[in-house]
């Protein structure tokens, strides 16, 4: 047996709720048949509440939280292009005609960002060394370290090029270490030693 009930149905059992439910009796019965599918054995389509007629409304219900996997593909694509939000919510918005069209909200949509994100960042670390080791085995000068915690968690990363080796035996008279710290996904400050070639031009060491 299953029962499909009202959004409303039941109560919160207790006296000062923000609780929507309110006790509704609204539901679909369904039971087995001998053919092992489903039949409707009891129907009751009345409601004790004022039902959401508007999108706006609607929207506000858990099963307006969904999003669907092809809609989860397009949003994963355009984050790996680094899309904002916003826009990401405008392309969406074309595809169901108008914005008022979307059927999930833009919370729901910034909570599958945030979801995304971590899955990428989870296996970042990995990706990144693969990379560097690729690096290596075209530059056989291009040198990295890395240090890791007592959780094998990645520390310290730091590297060099070959043309960055070079560089610094000819221009390393003078150098500056420029920091932007901990704004991006894994909060950990990013380092650049400087120099300026003959021609004053910075270069990166």
């Amino acid at each position: 047996m299953q029962e499909l009930v009202c959004g409303c149905a039941g109560d919160s059992g207790k006296e000062n709720s923000r609780s929507i439910r309110c006790g509704c009796d609204a539901m679909i019965r369904l039971l087995r048949s001998s053919d092992n599918g489903w039949y409707i054995s009891q129907f009751n389509s009345a409601h004790n509440h004022a039902l959401s007629l508007t999108c706006g409304e609607k929207l506000h219900w858990k099963p307006h939280r969904y999003i669907d996997v092809h809609i989860k593909d397009l949003v994963k694509q355009l984050r790996e292009k680094n899309v904002s939000l916003s826009k990401v919510y405008s392309i969406v918005g074309s595809f169901f005609g108008a914005m008022e069209n979307i059927p999930f909200t833009k919370r729901s949509l910034k909570v599958l960002c945030g979801k995304l994100s971590k899955d990428q960042s989870d296996h970042d670390a990995t990706k990144t060394v693969q990379l560097l080791q690729d690096i290596k085995a075209a530059d056989h000068i291009f040198s990295y370290n890395v240090h890791v915690d007592d959780e094998a968690r990645v520390k310290t990363l730091m590297w060099v090029t070959g043309k960055g080796i070079d560089h610094y035996r000819y221009f390393g008279d003078a150098i500056t270490f420029d920091t932007t710290c901990r704004t991006n996904l894994y909060d950990m400050p990013f380092g650049l030693f400087v120099g300026v070639n003959n021609h004053f031009q910075s270069i990166i060491f």
